[in-house]
């Protein structure tokens, strides 16, 4: 029933449907891991078909492969999980599970149209840029930012064709980061059995993982086309990883300070809508490296430092 409603609110509600469609995985994921992978199934199907008639009716359009293929990522993570992996492998085994079946739904799209796959993607960023400068013209936005828009359309386009497969990725990873969040924490709120992987508060990107950051921002400065549409692809995929160490901090300040969890929701929710925020959140995963910021919050609220 939930997977149903989550169908029809992320196709007939299509700004906020876009939020909620990242998490279709979770009642998947709740009904597969306790109860096998064929109940997974059966409710992924029923969901399906109900949402897809319902639907029909109301002449509403929708993707239904797509959704599928977000849904089946509950399976998939569920499997995962049940190998008593790292975190770090589950996340990306199902990430990267969930980032090759999208390329494969590119790469048939292309085939269908007999065109390149990057011709495909370029016409599907110049539809979503288009659909964004008409929400953006019937805010309060001026004329003449309206106007730098419009002619910058095809720089818009091409930037963000460029850095598709790192977009890809992160919302792959970032799909599966949040469920297997989301599951953890509610299968404890129904006292339900789940892996535990330790205090990800404390959580950390290896050392290593500076050297990419310094060799993406290094190709940005590269007089090739090539070199900085690399660049800015790994940039991406590094600061996502940031992004995460971040909000690890983030947490564990939090819970340092015993912060309600409204003045949290509050905070996260930020995050998601003001891109500041979310660049102080990488910076923090960043300059953690040097300064280690939960070493240093354990120091000031240890017995020796209050004295």
């Amino acid at each position: 029933m939930a997977l149903t409603v989550t169908f029809l609110f992320v196709a007939m509600v299509p700004f906020i449907g876009s939020l909620v469609v990242v998490l279709t995985p979770l009642p998947v994921l709740y009904h597969t891991y306790p109860m096998g992978r064929l109940r997974g199934l059966s409710v992924l199907a029923g969901s399906l078909l109900t949402a897809y008639g319902i639907l029909t009716i109301l002449k509403q359009p929708i993707h239904m492969p797509t959704l599928f293929m977000i849904a089946f990522t509950g399976i998939v993570l569920t499997e995962v999980l049940k190998r008593n992996v790292s975190f770090e492998k589950t996340v990306l085994t199902t990430s990267l599970f969930l980032f090759f079946c999208g390329v494969g739904f590119v790469l048939y799209g292309a085939w269908q149209a007999d065109i390149a796959p990057w011709k495909l993607i370029e016409r599907y960023v110049a539809a979503v840029v288009k659909e964004n400068l008409e929400l953006y013209s019937q805010l309060n936005i001026s004329k003449e930012q309206m106007d730098v828009l419009r002619e910058n359309t095809g720089q818009i386009t091409r930037f963000f064709a460029g850095v598709f497969p790192a977009l890809g990725i992160s919302g792959s990873v970032f799909t599966v980061w949040i469920n297997l969040l989301a599951g953890q924490m509610f299968f404890r709120l129904r006292r339900l059995s789940f892996p535990d992987f330790g205090d990800l508060t404390l959580w950390k990107a290896p050392e290593w993982t500076v050297w990419f950051f310094i060799a993406a921002a290094g190709m940005l400065f590269v007089p090739v086309e090539g070199a900085v549409i690399v660049g800015m692809n790994l940039l991406i995929i590094v600061c996502l990883t940031y992004m995460f160490q971040g909000l690890a901090i983030t947490a564990f300040f939090f819970r340092k300070k015993q912060t309600p969890r409204m003045f949290r929701f509050f905070f996260y929710g930020l995050i998601l809508i003001q891109q500041y925020m979310l660049i102080v959140v990488v910076a923090l995963g960043l300059f953690d490296l040097w300064i280690d910021f939960r070493k240093r919050m354990k120091d000031v609220n240890s017995p020796d430092a209050e004295l």
